[in-house]
């Protein structure tokens, strides 16, 4: 997976002020997941992308 689009999600999750758990319950999954993608060891599908960005007030774009 592309380590740039993890760190940028990391990144993006604290700036807009979000603890692991409660992004990934608004993501609709579990926490450990969450950390899955934000370490680049999962790529997240279209969907959560989409939705994480609606989350951390951040375009699509922004997050690639």
């Amino acid at each position: 997976m592309n380590t740039q689009l993890a760190l940028d999600l990391r990144l993006a999750r604290r700036k807009a002020g979000f603890t692991q758990d409660d992004a990934a319950h608004l993501l609709g999954v579990r926490a450990p997941r969450l950390s899955v993608l934000e370490q680049g060891r999962k790529r997240p599908n279209l969907v959560q992308i989409c939705t994480l960005s609606l989350i951390y007030g951040r375009s699509f774009e922004s997050l690639f």
